[in-house]
């Protein structure tokens, strides 16, 4: 069942669907997707922990580790030649055949678990600086987590509602 694998970038040579990885601390690129489990970290220290003094800190431990092995990853998808993976942002066809690769798709994802948890981020802080009470914000967490901009925009409306309805007539400035 096991497929012979290249060493140098573990090609699947068992038919026309390969699938592209390699090695990385004696782990194959396509065992490494629980890494992005470190984001955990910054959504519960967001919705448990909003006042915590060194907050913004232990938010960031997800995200860098992330951020580090979405630089391995896509760093090994660029110089692996492979012309599966090529690069065309100027269409959807492009972007759908560079995720065809499923070390390109991981660090697609990676991409989403370093960028969620900074825009989590970003709601609590804001909504520490603009009193937003911190019950009404954990939808909007659940949701930048889920799906990303939808929560985002949740928040924002959150954030526009609580401050018209302080009425001191400078809730756009804030």
């Amino acid at each position: 069942m096991d497929a012979e694998i290249d060493v140098v970038f573990g090609q699947d040579r068992s038919g026309p669907s390969r699938v592209q990885s390699w090695k990385l601390l004696d782990v194959w690129s396509l065992e490494l997707p629980e890494v992005t489990n470190a984001s955990l970290i910054s959504w519960v220290c967001l919705i448990f922990f909003p006042s915590w003094r060194k907050l913004p800190s232990a938010v960031l431990l997800g995200p860098v580790i992330n951020a580090i092995f979405y630089t391995l990853i896509a760093g090994a998808v660029l110089i692996s030649g492979n012309q599966d993976a090529k690069i065309n942002f100027s269409c959807l066809e492009g972007i759908r055949a560079m995720f065809a690769n499923s070390d390109a798709c991981f660090a697609g994802w990676l991409h989403y678990c370093v960028f969620d948890p900074l825009v989590g981020l970003g709601e609590v802080l804001d909504s520490r600086q603009v009193k937003v009470p911190h019950l009404l914000v954990v939808p909007c967490l659940f949701m930048t987590m889920l799906v990303g901009p939808i929560g985002f925009l949740m928040y924002l409306t959150l954030r526009f509602i609580v401050l018209w309805s302080k009425d001191d007539g400078d809730y756009m400035a804030q």
